[in-house]
């Protein structure tokens, strides 16, 4: 019986001292959050079409050259350079309405346009329709171009060096929705 009673002390004091490890704290370093452009302006583009009319435009067999570039900018990759020649004037032409930001607004898109450390969002489950553009300019030439999928938040940007993968997240563009809409 002492035995058993020895057995049983050596066990519940060794797996006593196995569930005590040291938690060290450690220093987090937070990073320095960049913001993707440092803009003086920005113009705001937004395009009033249905999720069908995008779809039509894009399922047609036979298409002209403008519907070419209408559809590449709606859910492709035009402009491919923020040095587009007579971008600004394609969207007007495709009839994008155009809004500059209030000093106020621009502020606030630019905290939403910066760097985070959160989690990648989810692969999108779209296909894009980019009807939010947001135009950058600095001394009144074009730095940037941010094109945004609200539906599925699907975005591309141009003329940043800043890593942007992880901008798409549903508060930011719950966020960007309010401040421009």
């Amino acid at each position: 019986m002492k035995r058993l009673l020895l057995i049983l002390i050596v066990i519940f004091v060794s797996c006593n001292n196995s569930n005590k490890t040291e938690i060290k704290k450690e220093e987090v370093v937070k990073k320095d959050l960049e913001p993707f452009f440092i803009a003086d302006k920005i113009d705001h583009y937004y395009l009033d079409i249905s999720d069908f009319s995008v779809y039509d435009i894009l399922r047609k067999k036979r298409i002209v050259d403008n519907q070419i570039k209408l559809s590449s900018l709606l859910s492709g990759n035009y402009p491919q350079t923020i040095s587009e020649p007579n971008f600004e004037s394609d969207l007007l032409k495709f009839h994008f309405v155009k809004t500059e930001l209030t000093k106020e607004k621009k502020k606030e898109v630019e905290t939403i346009f910066t760097q985070n450390d959160s989690l990648s969002p989810d692969v999108a489950s779209c296909i894009p329709k980019y009807r939010d553009i947001f135009i950058l300019k600095k001394n009144d030439s074009i730095i940037g171009i941010a094109k945004i999928c609200n539906g599925c938040g699907e975005s591309q940007f141009l003329g940043t060096k800043v890593d942007t993968h992880t901008f798409g997240l549903p508060s930011e563009l719950e966020k960007l929705y309010k401040i421009v809409r």
